[in-house]
């Protein structure tokens, strides 16, 4: 079965999405298709939701949707499939909120070692497995999926707690990831300044600034009218190229802080290996750590640009010491409340 292109949409509702909604759903395939509901509230390059989904008997294949994909500021694909690969973990996350046990195939069709370039392959399988309770840990993760947004203002510059740091660090590894941490005042330096030189190569370059511009006009177009203050969210954006692009000014009191340096924790995710299994994986790595940051509170906005330039994500790489740095992730407090940005909603990403 050919996958069905579907159209450019955004929905305001889809953060609206009720659980209660599930018990109406009786067969497998009615239950994988109401968790979608879910998972398209991952976070993704430019809110560019670059996901598709087809149901498959009572299987659902995940795809990466290349008409969404920047072949400018994601030449690899990396951050299309780390998109893909947070909506994945929602969708498990959801599933297992109500008592079912999925069974996920990673890149089912794909040997390894190859290219996803021009690859229609799905990225993943989710079949049921028969039923499971869902342990008080998952369950904090799902409440936090409607509670997530993608925050580009100050933060608040209190510390975070240890305690939550290692939690963090810990969720991350159980999805086979790791991560980096840097809150001292040179590492963080370091990185703002990795992160301008990033944003002034990109925003050199004519084609990348036609991207930018592309998806920011069609997200204004679609999107409903942001009430004052919302730009914080990103409403354009999810990881932030260029970061500089998008933090609103009035959010940061009557000097503009440095965005890097005034946060008070850099998070650096990445994996042992580069390839497309590795992004995947470091995808679902980075939704189950920020839902469980925001469960504890804390926000988390994204910075690519330093990962999506080779040249800065080696000097990344050299900071800590680690290969294969995939995204800088900045974490914080902020005041409530906090505005939604406008998504498709699960029925605008399913083909049959």
């Amino acid at each position: 079965m050919d996958t069905v292109p579907i159209p450019f949409r955004f929905d305001a509702d889809a953060w609206s999405v009720d659980e209660r909604g599930f018990s109406a759903a009786r067969s497998n395939a009615e239950r994988l298709q109401f968790c979608l509901n879910y998972a398209v509230l991952a976070p993704s390059c430019f809110n560019t939701q670059p996901w598709f989904f087809r149901l498959t008997g009572a299987a659902l294949e995940l795809f990466a949707d290349r008409t969404r994909r920047l072949p400018v500021a994601d030449p690899d694909g990396r951050a299309l499939v780390l998109a893909c690969g947070a909506a994945l973990f929602n969708l498990r996350c959801a599933l297992r909120y109500f008592g079912l046990q999925p069974k996920v195939t990673l890149l089912p069709w794909l040997k390894e070692g190859d290219p996803l370039s021009g690859s229609e392959v799905p990225l993943a399988r989710v079949e049921l497995d028969g039923e499971a309770a869902c342990p008080a840990s998952e369950r904090v993760l799902f409440q936090a999926i409607r509670r997530r947004r993608t925050y580009l203002g100050a933060f608040d510059p209190a510390p975070i707690s240890q305690s939550l740091v290692d939690a963090m660090q810990e969720q991350a590894r159980h999805e086979a990831a790791w991560l980096g941490i840097l809150e001292d005042r040179e590492a963080k330096a370091e990185v703002s300044r990795i992160v301008a030189e990033a944003d002034r190569v990109q925003l050199t370059q004519r084609k990348f600034r036609m991207e930018l511009a592309r998806w920011c006009q069609r997200g204004a177009k679609l999107a409903p009218a942001m009430t004052p203050g919302a730009l914080q969210l990103g409403p354009h954006g999810e990881f932030v190229m260029p970061f500089g692009a998008f933090l609103d000014p009035a959010l940061a009191g009557d000097e503009l802080a440095d965005p890097v340096e005034s946060t008070p924790l850099i998070g650096v995710l990445g994996a042992d290996g580069d390839t497309p299994l590795d992004w995947l994986r470091s995808g679902q790595a980075l939704q189950r750590t920020v839902l469980w940051a925001r469960a504890a509170g804390v926000w988390a906005s994204f910075l690519n640009p330093p990962i999506a330039r080779p040249e800065s994500r080696i000097q990344v790489a050299h900071l800590l010491d680690r290969n294969y740095p995939m995204l800088l992730v900045r974490f914080g407090r902020i005041p409530p409340p906090a505005p939604s940005r406008a998504l498709r909603a699960a029925r605008y990403v399913v083909g049959h």
